[in-house]
């Protein structure tokens, strides 16, 4: 493929608007994009070459749900409107897309609503368990993850003492996660995030004696790493995180976020805590999460 194909000229684009994306965003849109192509056989600059109704029964024939489709759609839809050709039909498609994915995400609620979840207490106890047991890694990123509501991706982190954090630029932190450990703390400054460009980056300052220690005991260096060395990629972090199992439950960061929220409506001055999960989650509305994860009427 060539250097001028319409793939690369996107991403060149992005990168070089006012409000540039991130880089993982930028390889999500061409591993779309490159999959895409290889399945189908396409060649050349095909979405620029293929008329909407063609690239819409495209994406109708991928075997995923809507918000899998959605997401294929947006690079073909990037693509046209970067090269000023017609995309009604496909923003007519997008918003039954965004009416599925609605209906998609009701019926997981309702799945989730069923499900009888652990308690908060039994994800306490299941932590501390790791940290008695010296399970370091699984430990920190169990913990970073049901503390502060974060997502999978938030915790593909890398430890590094201050003085080194202290000597690098701006250019050079960013697009990276990084738990700083400092003489009495640590800080966590997240930059690699689903909701980056909505919120910036997240600093969040860690008291935890249990968290200092185990960082100091693990080193600066990566979390989580491959057994042939390499990191983790962040569409990868579902196989490696493995957060709180048993025969009857395998549970994901949306389980543990779920969790939290609910223990929190039990507590005195709950609305503030809420609001303090959110933030560190990087979901800055109450009644954002409320959409997804029905806090009111579980209580």
């Amino acid at each position: 493929m060539s250097s001028t194909s319409e793939i690369n000229m996107l991403l060149e684009l992005k990168k070089s608007q006012e409000r540039p994306v991130s880089n993982a965003t930028l390889d999500k849109y061409k591993s779309q994009y490159n999959y895409l192509t290889k399945t189908n056989n396409f060649a050349g600059d095909w979405v620029t070459e293929t008329s909407e109704k063609e690239l819409i029964e495209l994406i109708k024939s991928l075997d995923m749900k809507s918000a899998g489709k959605m997401g294929y759609l947006n690079v073909i839809l990037l693509i046209k409107q970067m090269n000023n050709q017609s995309i009604n039909a496909i923003l007519k498609y997008r918003d039954t897309l965004f009416k599925q994915k609605d209906i998609d995400t009701g019926v997981k609620i309702k799945e989730k609503q069923n499900q009888n979840l652990p308690s908060y207490k039994e994800i306490e106890v299941f932590i501390n368990k790791l940290y008695k047991d010296g399970d370091w890694i699984r430990f920190l990123y169990n913990w970073l993850i049901f503390t502060y509501g974060l997502r999978n991706k938030d915790v593909n982190l890398e430890i590094i003492s201050a003085d080194k954090f202290n000597k690098l630029n701006a250019e050079s932190r960013k697009d990276r996660n990084l738990l700083v450990v400092k003489k009495t703390e640590c800080e966590l400054v997240v930059d690699n995030y689903k909701t980056k460009n909505s919120y910036g980056t997240k600093n969040i300052k860690i008291r935890s004696r249990k968290i200092l220690k185990v960082c100091q005991l693990l080193g600066d260096g990566l979390i989580l790493i491959k057994s042939n060395n390499e990191p983790v990629g962040d569409t990868e972090l579902s196989y490696y995180l493995k957060l709180y199992m048993t025969d009857e439950h395998h549970l994901t960061e949306g389980d543990y976020f779920k969790i939290n929220l609910l223990y929190i409506q039990t507590q005195p001055n709950c609305i503030n805590r809420l609001n303090e999960l959110c933030n560190s989650r990087g979901t800055k509305s109450i009644g954002g999460i409320d959409k997804y994860y029905n806090i009111c009427d579980d209580k």
